[in-house]
């Protein structure tokens, strides 16, 4: 009889996290190479990105691979290229963490045109760009059996209504549908697709106006903003061995705050 694999070990598996730089993106990529795993990070900013890659790179083993991009994960021609470059370079392509987004607080009667584009551009068609030629990736590199996966990081706002959050919420709400399609899709090239939608959580941009950010965190059932580092909890346990007969799913990490 073979033993049983370790529930939360990722050794020698390649993942991609968009956004990785910072907050969310920055925690999942931290703890994807705590478990084992090589990891492409992929961001705009070089000067941020190099920094967390090499702070990650040091809780690395002998021989694991943390690897920077400096790309635009809304850019059709820079994902893409990204997908070329690991197809030369990588062996394989075992988990996609597609976590980069953006947004902002504006009434509706004063949201304008180049607004939405830029938030659905990239939160939406962006993420689908990274969800296909993951996919694509996987299913040419990988062999029956493989533990594949692919998270997508939504948001709870996407299940409730705060006012001056439309494109926001718009694109997330597009996401979880995109999510349950591709994991109908996908199931049978033994590729898995779930959601991951936190709540209120200390990012840097969160954090960019404390009084705001404390007010919200104490109306949580919990009391309390969640972390990066818990987000990357639940995205290893969504990509590892232990969740193999999940797909489709939405996990919402938000303190309580989807209760509301």
């Amino acid at each position: 009889m073979n033993a049983p694999k370790p529930a939360l070990q990722l050794a020698g598996q390649w993942a991609i996290v968009t956004g990785a730089s910072k907050g969310i993106g920055r925690g999942i990529a931290r703890r994807l190479v705590a478990a084992g795993a090589n990891v492409v990070m992929v961001a705009r900013g070089e000067a941020d990105l190099k920094r967390t890659a090499d702070e990650i790179s040091e809780r690395g083993r002998s021989g694991q691979t943390v690897l920077p991009i400096v790309a635009d994960a809304g850019n059709r021609d820079d994902i893409a290229g990204v997908f070329a470059r690991l197809r030369a370079e990588v062996p394989r392509l075992d988990i996609l963490i597609a976590n980069a987004g953006t947004g902002s607080v504006r009434p509706f009667l004063d949201i304008e045109a180049a607004e939405w584009d830029r938030i659905i551009g990239l939160n939406l068609t962006g993420t689908f760009h990274w969800c296909q030629e993951a996919a694509r990736m996987m299913r040419d590199t990988g062999a029956p059996g493989d533990n594949r996966a692919i998270v997508v990081v939504s948001s709870v706002r996407a299940l409730g209504v705060r006012p001056g959050r439309l494109p926001y919420s718009v694109s997330k709400a597009g996401l979880n549908q995109l999510v349950r399609m591709a994991a109908y899709e996908l199931g049978p090239l033994g590729i898995r697709v779930n959601a991951l939608s936190p709540g209120l959580t200390a990012t840097d941009l969160s954090l960019s106006n404390p009084e705001f950010f404390e007010e919200q965190a104490a109306l949580l059932p919990l009391g309390r903003a969640g972390q990066p580092a818990e987000m990357g909890e639940v995205a290893l346990f969504l990509v590892s061995p232990a969740s193999t007969f999940m797909t489709g799913a939405n996990v919402a990490v938000d303190g309580g705050e989807s209760l509301w």
